[in-house]
């Protein structure tokens, strides 16, 4: 499964460079650098739920209003049939529904794509027969579009399952005889299919026939969760109930005295008029804050596709909703401390421009193929691709959920050269939950055969970091060979983190550029190691992915640069009253160590050692739902800070970094109260920040159990998984000795 570069052309072989023209342009990525622009539109990357694959919304804004099949009931002796008329009919949803930032309220969605007969003997109502009614449900439509457009994708599926069938076996409260426009209330017990799942249903009902026209009303509470639909939950946007009351509203006739239609309209029928000029005011708000984002091929496009006109009218309803909220475009820091430069929230002005249009039913005044590009300033801002590298095919598996896979990528320099910015070239992104990247050396490439292929797979297995024998490169880059007193290099004064980390990628990443003309120095026969955390469950896909760099000569205008890794240690035990094995934190450090390795204990014991805190000082008082840790560090040497990027996982609740903290010269570099796993962006600093050796930065992380109720229980430690927890932060490091 091979990725593309902006070209579109794949690679040629495993592990070999693709050598691209040089072109301008600069942007960022993950780990300590700028982030400009970003996005709309429909993301939902849910609290990371990395499983089913994410189709381009476009495709589910296309539906075809005609009217289901359904089978046809023969009338027996004395027996009328009444065909369902789709265009008096419908079936309904009411569900509680939360937006971020919004009072709770009631969602309702309507489809009027039913079908179905009913026969029945006026004059001996018992012996009435209900066949199968049938109701097409990727016909929902609410006043929302991005909702429908999320509940045929990633819900109900409708694509794949359109049809919902709803089954009476049996129906109490019918009289003896009809009399003609009486209102009969009755009880009708059942089931319904939606998607491939069967439930019982009780209807509560009410029906009557006049003039040969029979209408019925059936009302039903169910949960999402019996039909495997949800309940829903879009990470920062919104949540459902799981509870939702379903309605039929059915008026049926004769099909021998009355032509029943065959086709309906949909909402797109409405007419849309007014609002603001999309071309003079929404489409350029759309090429500058959507589309570097949402075109194909980038990472936003995974979750709604925007190359056209007519794919932004498509969700005019949802592009109003998802900035209202500031769902989109995504910032999650606050605005506690330090200030951060290119924040993609929009202005009031330009959230009154989409709301307005919105509401005017997204009208166009170009034609719908018209393209939605980023705006030239966007573009300038991407990185170049001078050499696209890719990993082998590899495909893990599901006896290993967890598989971090390290593969070598060579770009087989001959002269020095810094690399100043670089893209994750993902093959899928379903199954990736992050990827790092680190610097080895030729001694330390010439090592990677001993470890490649040991298991007859692609790469090797590499917990922790690459593992790699051979000399490391110099521990603090652009330091002299010796200290002006003439002693050996100075090393780092506190703990920096992972060894030659230098570049990686998380949901909601985009391309990197180091920022102040920075780079990582590669000399001849250096190499990179892809470090790929794949989370399988339940399939494990083959993959293909990898790395394109952008690289510059050796200039005095290129100062080498360094990532800086604080990292803190996690204690999140059990909830109280708990019983689980794993909830003793013995027997789950022993199971760490057994799926991990010795980096599965190890991790924890050392940070615990490094921030000289224990685990029964950071669970004292912990009541179940909210754990907190924290550490001090220092800064390893004298330099500037740029840039600054936190992670944790699923389970996170808020990570804060300050410089001197508690002190009147604190400096608050990034704060993010509510964590967002979808979106664990690069944060460049407005000023950077001149920092020395030995100055105090703390790491702050809190974890909330209730984000994940159902989540088996046991002792989570800072560890490798996905269901693991980490407390890991990093900041951009010029070094001043160059």
């Amino acid at each position: 499964m091979g990725a593309q570069d902006d070209g579109g052309e794949a690679a040629a072989s495993d592990g070999a460079p693709e050598v691209a023209p040089r072109r301008r342009g600069r942007r960022l990525r993950w780990l300590p650098f700028p982030v400009v622009l970003l996005s709309l539109g429909v993301v939902g990357v849910v609290a990371w739920r990395q499983v089913a694959p994410v189709v381009s919304a476009r495709k589910y804004r296309d539906v075809t209003y005609t009217v289901p099949a359904a089978p046809k009931l023969t009338a027996a002796g004395g027996e009328t049939v009444y065909r369902i008329d789709p265009t008096l009919s419908s079936l309904g949803y009411r569900i509680g529904e939360q937006f971020a930032g919004k009072k709770a309220s009631t969602a309702t969605g309507v489809t009027n794509g039913l079908a179905g007969d009913i026969a029945l003997d006026a004059k001996n109502p018992n012996r009435a027969r209900v066949g199968q009614v049938v109701a097409n449900v990727e016909q929902f439509h609410s006043d929302n579009n991005l909702r429908d457009a999320r509940l045929r994708q990633d819900f109900l599926k409708s694509h794949e399952f359109p049809l919902a069938h709803f089954t009476v076996t049996s129906i109490k409260g019918l009289p003896a005889a009809l009399t003609d426009g009486q209102t009969y209330p009755l009880t009708m017990t059942g089931t319904a299919t939606i998607k491939q799942t069967t439930a019982p249903l009780v209807w509560q009902a009410t029906a009557s026939l006049h003039n040969g026209k029979l209408t019925a009303t059936a009302t039903t509470t169910t949960k999402l969760s019996t039909f495997k639909v949800g309940p829903i939950s879009l990470a920062g946007l919104v949540t459902t109930s799981d509870d939702v009351t379903l309605t039929l509203k059915l008026i049926a006739r004769d099909p021998t005295k009355y032509a029943i239609p065959t086709h309906i309209t949909g909402p797109h029928a409405k007419a849309t008029t007014g609002g603001p000029s999309f071309q003079a005011a929404v489409m350029p708000i759309l090429e500058r804050s959507c589309a570097s984002c949402h075109n194909p091929g980038q990472v936003g496009s995974e979750h709604w596709q925007l190359s056209t006109a007519g794919d932004a009218a498509a969700i005019a309803d949802g592009i109003k909703t998802v900035t209202e909220t500031k769902y989109m475009p995504p910032w999650p820091a606050s605005e506690v401390g330090v200030p951060l430069a290119h924040r993609t929230t929009l202005s009031t002005a330009q959230l009154d421009v989409l709301s307005q249009w919105a509401k005017a039913g997204g009208p166009l005044d170009v034609a719908t193929s018209t393209p939605v590009k980023p705006a030239a300033e966007i573009k300038a801002l991407l990185p170049r691709k001078d050499v696209s590298l890719y990993a082998p095919t590899y495909t893990g598996s599901t006896s290993n959920p967890n598989d971090y896979r390290c593969f070598v990528l060579d770009p087989k320099l001959t002269t020095p050269m810094y690399l100043t910015g670089y893209s994750f070239l993902a093959g899928q992104i379903a199954e990736i939950h992050h990827v790092q990247v680190f610097h080895v050396t030729a001694a330390q490439k010439a090592n990677a055969p001993t470890v490649e292929g040991k298991d007859g797979k692609p790469g090797w297995e590499c917990y922790g970091g690459p593992g790699l024998r051979g000399a490391r490169r110099k521990r603090v880059p652009g330091a002299p060979r010796t200290a002006p007193t003439g002693t050996a290099t100075r090393r780092d004064v506190g703990f920096a983190g992972q060894p030659d980390l230098v570049a990686g990628w998380v949901p909601g990443q985009l391309p990197a550029i180091y920022p102040l003309h920075s780079g990582i120095l590669l000399q001849p026969g250096d190499a990179l190691v892809l470090q790929i955390h794949y989370h399988y469950d339940p399939v494990a896909t083959a993959d293909r992915s990898g790395l394109a760099l952008q690289l510059d000569p050796v200039s005095s205008k290129v100062r080498a640069m360094r990532v800086v890794n604080p990292l803190g240690p996690v204690e999140i035990p059990c909830a109280p009253g708990a019983t689980a094995p794993l909830c003793d934190r013995n027997a789950s450090l022993a199971a760490y160590e057994k799926q991990f390795g010795g980096s599965g204990s190890g991790n924890e014991a050392g940070l615990l050692a490094l921030c000289n805190r224990t685990p029964a000082g950071l669970t004292a008082g912990f009541t179940g739902t909210v754990a907190r840790s924290n550490c001090d560090l220092v800064v390893p040497e004298d330099g500037t800070i740029t840039a600054v990027l936190g992670h944790m996982h699923t389970l996170g609740k808020s990570i804060r970094m300050t410089l001197d903290p508690g002190t009147p010269q604190q400096k608050v570099l990034l704060d993010i109260p509510n964590w967002n796993f979808g979106w664990q962006m690069n944060y460049e600093l407005a000023t950077p920040i001149h920092v020395k050796a030995g100055q105090p930065l703390r790491l702050d992380c809190s974890w909330d159990r209730s984000l994940d109720p159902k989540r088996p229980q046991k002792y989570i430690v800072f560890a490798e998984g996905t269901e693991d927890e980490m407390c890991f932060g990093t900041y951009a490091l010029i070094p001043d000795h160059q």
